[in-house]
């Protein structure tokens, strides 16, 4: 059974603490009352292993989950259940597992008393800003469903958009990788066998040849230097990556890499507006809207450059206004965001915005994706064949000097 740390005050007016165990929050606090206590706080007492599960969860959670248990909790919100018989049907069909745990915390918080965004706040490594702002302005307007169903439109876009990043990324990659193992297979396996028989022949070998054969023996020679040293650059960009400027510029640099750099952007853009928008659609300030959507961007340097903005946007400056003083944004970004504004139509220009950045995105990755893989095709091509060529070319200078 788990442990509790329970503050309570005692009649008398003294304050005490003490570890109890019980089958759950709520009960327990309902016993302590019976008995006279005036319950200040009821906590549970995690383990060290409990608690590095939860805040490793986040990485084992799949987004395909989390967007069938919002459905699931949107449906029986809307077909009149309450809130904790909801979370109750949920829990008791999920079994056991540890976001089943995290929901029976949950639903115990929201039992002693808990707002449905406070309790679900308290697991921040796991629920979002976003999603904790979706509630709280569902639970504002007295429409929960709505506010989930909001949620789970923006989580399929997001991952939508994001599978097709990986998607198209993915053949190049194994494609990159196999074309470097066959070149490395080549030149330290093949080659030296091929060449071991020309020198037990006697044979002269072409200029070509004792080149390639040449650079195949500095790197068999030369391999644990190598190694070294290509460990050492990783470990040295591992590091520059860690530290704040370092990670503030190399994410500088991501954006200017050509064609390359403003797919990153425009799809850095499109999951920013598409938060922006969604947040705002459930009723949040705007300023606060843009500090929830600020948390969606990965890259340090954009979210530095955002972040300035919601300083002088908390001054009275114009959203778009203080993003046309940084030149990490687009500047078709900035006037769409501006027409909005001068229209009252922000919501929807977001929105509309982010249709566009993800179409950029899409129609970019597939220029990229049927550019890149003829072009690898060619090099990896060339090179193979300009070895088999070093490879044979004695064999061919002997069949000329035997005619």
């Amino acid at each position: 059974m788990p442990s509790f740390h329970c503050k309570l005050a005692t009649s008398d007016g003294r304050i005490i603490e003490k570890t109890l165990i019980g089958d759950n929050k709520v009960t327990l606090k309902e016993h302590l009352e019976r008995e006279g206590h005036f319950v200040l706080d009821v906590r549970r007492v995690e383990r060290g292993f409990r608690l590095f599960r939860l805040r490793g969860i986040r990485k084992r959670f799949r987004p395909k989950d989390f967007i069938t248990f919002n459905q699931e909790l949107s449906v029986l919100i809307k077909a009149g259940l309450p809130v904790l018989l909801a979370l109750d049907t949920i829990i008791e069909k999920m079994g056991e597992g540890e976001f089943v745990d995290i929901l029976r915390e949950v639903r115990g918080d929201i039992a002693s008393g808990d707002s449905l965004p406070g309790a679900f706040g308290k697991f921040a490594h796991i629920f979002s800003n976003l999603y904790v702002a979706n509630l709280q302005a569902g639970e504002k307007s007295a429409d929960i469903p709505l506010a989930l169903s909001r949620h789970i439109s923006y989580l399929k876009k997001i991952e939508e958009i994001k599978q097709k990043v990986i998607a198209a990324s993915i053949y190049p990659l194994i494609l990159t990788v196999a074309s470097l193992f066959a070149l490395l297979f080549l030149l330290l396996y093949v080659l030296p066998t091929f060449t071991r028989t020309y020198f037990e022949a006697g044979t002269q070998l072409p200029g070509l040849t004792l080149l390639l054969v040449n650079f195949s023996n500095g790197i068999r020679s030369n391999i644990l230097y190598i190694f070294c040293v290509a460990f050492g650059i990783v470990a040295g960009f591992l590091y520059i990556s860690r530290t704040e400027e370092g990670r503030t510029e190399l994410d500088r640099w991501k954006l200017r890499i050509p064609f390359l750099g403003n797919v990153y952007l425009h799809y850095s853009i499109s999951k920013l507006s598409r938060t922006l928008s969604t947040v705002l659609k459930g009723g949040i300030p705007l300023v606060d809207s843009v500090r929830i959507a600020s948390g969606t961007l990965n890259n340090k340097y954009l979210r530095m450059e955002f972040e300035r903005a919601i300083s002088r946007l908390e001054q009275g400056e114009g959203f778009s206004e203080t993003l046309s003083r940084s030149k990490a944004f687009p500047a078709l970004a900035v006037r769409m965001i501006d027409a909005g504004e001068s229209a009252g139509s922000l919501e929807q220009v977001l929105n509309d915005m982010a249709e566009f950045y993800e179409s950029d995105v899409d129609s970019r990755l597939g220029i990229l994706t049927s550019v890149i893989e003829p072009a690898l095709m060619i090099v990896m091509g060339f090179l193979i064949g300009f070895i088999v060529l070093a490879m044979y070319m004695p064999i061919f200078q002997m069949a000329g000097a035997m005619s």
